[in-house]
């Protein structure tokens, strides 16, 4: 995958890049020391992966990251927290603050690399082998074991390492990843439209570019997911 590094500060390029060079299937394309520069370089090259300071002369990291119509992964690299929320709504792959250590770029890079597979996968459903689904899942909440009709449940959400089902009846919360959650539901009924949204297709009230909406509930559509969404969708249009 092609990297971009996009920091003002020296240091900090060189210790990402220190760590970059762990990985031989990573090519560092360039490293800039604004968005500008950054700006030029995506013209120029295909980049799969920026690694971003928000803290930038003129044009900070999460203005320039919105002004990406489709950006590539974005790996947020700063010394603040307080901009973490604000980063997971624009979708980053991940939060990573400086200091940064080889492990904690390992783990970032791990789920790009997930989210890559997830996004070059067919957009045909019909063309990927589905293991046998049963049509309903028991779930751990609130130490019990409750059985959960799949066409009851409206969306999933990820709450870090648990997850809130909410279904026609009731809500529920269990500890279990969300990327596990999506691996044990059939995919031509439930589809990954946001890092954090799992939501059950035949649910889907109204979409548009942005989001979807489901029992009046609006639903980011994460930069990662939204083509493959959008095009799934638009195949059901009249």
């Amino acid at each position: 995958m092609n990297c971009l590094i996009v920091d003002d500060e020296p240091i900090a390029i060189k210790v990402i890049e220190s760590h970059l060079k762990e990985f031989k299937d990573l090519k560092l394309i360039a490293k800039c020391r604004s968005a500008i520069q950054a700006f030029e370089i995506l013209e120029k090259e295909a980049i799969d992966i920026i690694f971003l300071d928000i803290e930038m002369p003129k044009l900070d990291g999460f203005s320039f990251l919105k002004s990406l119509k489709n950006p590539p992964m974005v790996i947020v690299t700063t010394a603040h927290r307080d901009f973490a929320l604000e980063g997971f709504e624009l979708d980053v792959v991940d939060y990573l603050l400086k200091p940064i250590s080889l492990e904690r770029i390992m783990q970032a890079i791990r789920k790009a690399k997930r989210l890559k597979i997830e996004k070059d996968s067919p957009l045909n459903s019909s063309q990927i082998v589905q293991p046998e689904f049963s049509s309903y899942i028991f779930i751990r909440s609130e130490r019990e074991n409750i059985k959960v009709e799949l066409q009851s449940i409206f969306y999933i959400e990820s709450l870090k390492n648990h997850v809130k089902i909410i279904t026609q009846n009731d809500t529920y919360i269990t500890l279990v990843s969300i990327g596990k959650m999506e691996d044990k539901l059939p995919r031509d009924i439930f589809m990954r439209v946001h890092r954090s949204y799992l939501v059950n297709l035949h649910h889907i009230e109204n979409y548009s570019n942005t989001d979807l909406v489901i029992k009046r509930k609006s639903i980011p559509l994460g930069n990662l997911y939204k083509q493959k969404v959008l095009a799934l969708l638009e195949k059901k249009q009249i």
